[in-house]
């Protein structure tokens, strides 16, 4: 059988499976608390290669899914709610990102200056060619803070040249967690930074276990911070380095992102 055919009915296989996965999704029940229920993203295949997953996303047709390919399994781990596009208002670009060889993020956010040299086509973040992003942001609601935590890993992976991942973690209760890995940090699966925000105290216990930092990088509300009402509060802002970025500064300002969530 021809090589369109035999695609033709593998991404059919795929999109049923990304709309079985949506309804999965839509109905999660996520306990009541802090702490969300823990979770693994929902497989859609495996054994699946790099370009046969690229080729499927450059004509893809619309799934109303997130999904990424990870270590050669394709995982559904998302829906894009109100939370997705809030933050991504406040914060640009969904792109293919080839971490390794049998592995494909697709981050919600990504910064990239501008005028950065062209890599080699081997070294590039896709077949656009172009360099990887010196930023991405991943925002999750129903996926797992284990799992965003997993994905520091990926994006510093020896291929990739981000130097900076930024993790946002929504919890039942109206809790939210933002968590900032650097390239350049001794660990850099470890997050330097890790910020409690919004109206709801976070376990201690559950975080130190779960992003495996030490007590005392932890802050905000429930750990010593005051209040996140309001804009321009430096405890409530991440600060970017330029070296990192290479061009710029970049303010995260947390009360920002928590203002277009309530009031989306």
């Amino acid at each position: 059988m021809s090589p369109v055919p035999d695609n033709y009915e593998l991404f059919s296989k795929w999109t049923l499976a990304f709309d079985s996965a949506r309804h999965k999704l839509l109905t999660t029940r996520r306990q009541e608390g802090i702490e969300e229920v823990k979770r693994k993203g929902i497989i859609i295949d495996r054994g699946i290669s790099r370009s046969a997953y690229l080729k499927f996303c450059e004509g893809e047709p619309r799934i109303s899914v997130k999904h990424r390919l990870i270590d050669g399994k394709i995982e559904a781990y998302e829906m894009p709610l109100d939370f997705h596009s809030a933050v991504q208002e406040e914060l640009i670009l969904i792109m293919d990102f080839i971490v390794d060889t049998i592995s494909v993020c697709r981050p919600d956010i990504c910064i990239r200056p501008r005028n950065r040299r062209q890599p080699q086509p081997s070294q590039a973040v896709n077949s656009s060619e172009k360099p990887y992003p010196t930023l991405v942001v991943e925002i999750g609601n129903t996926e797992s803070l284990n799992n965003l935590h997993e994905l520091a890993m990926k994006y510093f992976s020896q291929r990739t040249t981000t130097q900076i991942y930024l993790a946002i973690k929504s919890f039942p209760s109206v809790a939210l967690l933002a968590l900032l890995y650097l390239r350049n940090n001794p660990n850099p699966t470890i997050p330097v930074i890790v910020k409690s925000f919004e109206i709801a105290d976070l376990s201690r216990i559950y975080i130190l276990n779960t992003a495996h930092v030490s007590a005392s990088v932890i802050t905000g509300i429930g750990f010593g911070g005051v209040p996140c009402d309001g804009g321009n509060i430096p405890e409530y802002q991440i600060v970017i380095s330029t070296i990192l970025l290479l061009t710029m500064f970049i303010i995260v300002d947390i009360w920002r992102l928590q203002d277009a969530i309530l009031n989306k």
